[in-house]
């Protein structure tokens, strides 16, 4: 999913990978809910970003498994 992103990704990348608008993304960044740096602009980790996901997937998981106990 990520690997034609390189280590470093910009907004753009991060609202393509992600299919999401740039509101949304800079929405994420300013929360600290997806890890960047300033440099001209931000600069987000690709691992960041993965980090995101994988906490995002999680959570719903567990927001499924108490809808679905009886």
């Amino acid at each position: 999913m990520f690997s034609q992103y390189d280590d470093i990704m910009s907004v753009e990348d991060v609202m393509e990978a992600l299919d999401i608008g740039r509101s949304k993304v800079y929405e994420l960044l300013r929360s600290r809910k997806i890890k960047s740096f300033k440099m001209k602009g931000y600069r987000i980790p690709k691992v960041a970003v993965k980090d995101f996901v994988l906490s995002e997937a999680k959570l719903n998981m567990e927001r499924f498994k108490e809808l679905t106990v009886d």
